[in-house]
């Protein structure tokens, strides 16, 4: 789409958007021939059974190749955040830096996949079988009495740190430039961009905690060594393919020309005065088509995972899974939230009833809204908190653990209600209202509280305080349970709270991009409607990105509730 249609696509950041679609396509085509397909015990026995598929030139090229691409990846997000701090720091320089940054960086970027994968071109690699639970898996094992001086875990543990360490860095001091420097337009398209190259590198995070925990770990045995394997496909996919929704979510341009592909006639909001003239309407009925498909399916999925648990009590025996619950509980109560209160107000299709029914405009209904939304939203982050906690004790206080929630876990409970009740108190007597904002043609509405009545307390500054917080405590446990988890536990135990570690570590990964959404709208309170429209139609594929994310991350890392979900089969 961004090649037909590439007049309109004029950053220079599309040609690395190009370059990284089609990495990622060879990347997935040797995962799924070299990772996935082994990994499968019904399909997987010519791996054992064909002499030039199981040794030889085929598996040695497989995996270097593997290790090319996957490290030209990786460095193409150090391009991406190069090429979005250069766009909002020297705007008026931008384009000319990369008429000759572009093919500076393609031979960048093929040096750096050589220097971390020239060795294996010539280093025999084999597919070697592992029994485990009855079945055979196959993984790729290279020499490595042919290159002794070079550590592939190493190369790659490298490779995923410094990646992630330079694009943080440059999208921390782009945030910090964005509303210094620019006019608002040009502010919306590239903080669009921004914002997706900052959510596609956080979502590669998963597989780089991965990688690291594989190098400091270099005594594992077979049976911790087919976790980690089998673990890889999923975070390869988290990595390579969640660009394709998230510039759908951030960038409209894209949206724009995806949905087009469709067709539809356009329509007219009965709010808007007739002589605007709408012509993008059509994008938002497909918008609300889409979340009518996605989010019902989303909330049985919670549903079903919430009554797994309950039913099947018996199975689900460590403390985490109260958590897993409450979670599932608090994240539906918000989904409703945020339907009733953010994204059917940006749905023109749909949102006249919030400027025409008085009840719902105006008065206890908007305010109890806002309020709850507010209240049930920081229990939320601080859930995670919580579970954070929860793995640390599993790991560092093992015999002590289920004792500690015996107590723990009513405790909880309360702390949870106070910090809601902190953030949210003031709301729930200040009076709140839906107000339209009219933008390309269409009506909006948001809410907004009434300042007046609590002119001592800002909502977007406890928002970030929250959003902060809640992250800085649980990477900071759950550094201190990697570092733990090697040497406190047997392999049986070690197995399941490693997965259900993974599980809550990738859940707060997922709910960063919000954090950021709320920490720069706190950092510049004088934002005009344009931008705060932008901001706010970003609001629903956040949250349902923090909220439905482990209806899928505990499919993909917890073996128990994978069993019980297909056994439903």
């Amino acid at each position: 789409n961004a090649i037909v249609h590439f007049k309109d696509f004029t950053s220079s950041y599309y040609f690395f958007f190009v370059l990284c679609g089609v990495i990622s396509l060879i990347n997935e085509f040797n995962i799924n021939i070299g990772t996935r397909l082994p990994l499968c015990p019904d399909v997987n026995s010519f791996y054992g059974t064909v002499d030039w598929i199981k040794q030889g030139p085929f598996p040695s090229l497989l995996f270097a190749f593997g290790h090319f691409f996957g490290a030209v990846h990786e460095f193409i997000n150090v391009f991406i955040a190069i090429n979005r701090a250069t766009s909002i720091i020297a705007p008026r320089s931008h384009e000319k830096i990369w008429k000759y940054g572009i093919p500076i960086s393609c031979a960048i970027l093929v040096i750096l996949g050589v220097v971390g994968s020239w060795h294996l071109f010539d280093t025999p690699t084999k597919f070697i079988g592992i029994p485990h639970e009855g079945k055979v898996y196959f993984i790729m094992l290279p020499d490595s009495r042919k290159h002794p001086e070079i550590s592939n875990s190493r190369n790659a543990a490298i490779t995923s740190i410094v990646s992630p360490v330079i694009s943080v860095s440059l999208y921390t001091i782009s945030i910090c430039f964005l509303r210094k420097k620019w006019k608002l337009k040009i502010v919306r398209t590239e903080f669009s961009l921004l914002l997706l190259g900052l959510t596609s590198m956080l979502l590669g995070l998963p597989l780089a905690f991965q990688q690291l925990y594989f190098f400091m770990n270099k005594a594992i045995s077979d049976e911790e060594v087919m976790i980690l394997f089998q673990m890889l496909p999923w975070l390869f996919d988290l990595r390579f393919f969640s660009p394709t929704l998230l510039v759908l979510a951030t960038d409209s341009n894209m949206r724009d020309k995806f949905l087009g592909m469709f067709g539809g006639k356009t329509e007219v909001s009965i709010l808007i005065p007739s002589n605007h003239t709408v012509t993008s309407l059509q994008m938002w009925s497909w918008l609300l088509i889409l979340y009518t498909i996605y989010v019902p399916i989303f909330i049985a999925l919670w549903i079903v995972e919430i009554c797994l648990v309950i039913f099947h009590r018996k199975d689900f025996t460590s403390s985490y899974y109260f958590f897993f619950v409450l979670c599932g509980v608090i994240s539906l109560i918000n989904e409703f939230n945020i339907n009733v209160g953010t994204r059917l107000p940006l749905c023109p299709e749909v949102n006249s009833v919030y400027g025409t029914v008085d009840w719902i405009q105006h008065g206890p209904f908007p305010s109890l809204l806002y309020a709850f939304g507010h209240f049930f939203g920081a229990v939320h982050v601080f859930i995670n908190v919580f579970i954070a906690i929860n793995r640390a004790t599993a790991i560092i206080a093992p015999h002590s653990h289920e004792k500690i929630w015996r107590y723990g876990i009513p405790i909880a409970c309360v702390l949870l209600v106070g910090l809601g009740v902190v953030g949210s108190w003031h709301l729930f007597d200040t009076p709140t209202k839906f107000i339209d904002i009219p933008h390309d043609g269409k009506v909006f509405f948001v809410m907004l509280p009434d300042s007046r009545k609590h002119p001592e307390i800002t909502n977007s500054r406890n928002s970030a305080i929250t959003s902060v917080v809640s992250p800085v405590i649980s990477i900071s446990l759950y550094t201190t349970s990697i570092y733990f988890l090697r040497r406190k536990w047997k392999l049986k135990i070690l197995r399941t709270e490693f997965s259900l570690l993974l599980l809550g570590l990738s859940s707060m990964l997922l709910s960063l991009p919000l954090t950021f959404q709320q920490l720069y709208w706190f950092m510049n309170p004088d934002i005009g409607d344009e931008e705060v429209m932008r901001l706010f139609q970003m609001l629903p594929w956040l949250f349902d990105l923090r909220f439905f994310a482990p209806t899928l991350l505990v499919l993909a890392t917890d073996s128990i509730m994978r069993e019980k979900f297909l056994g439903m089969f």
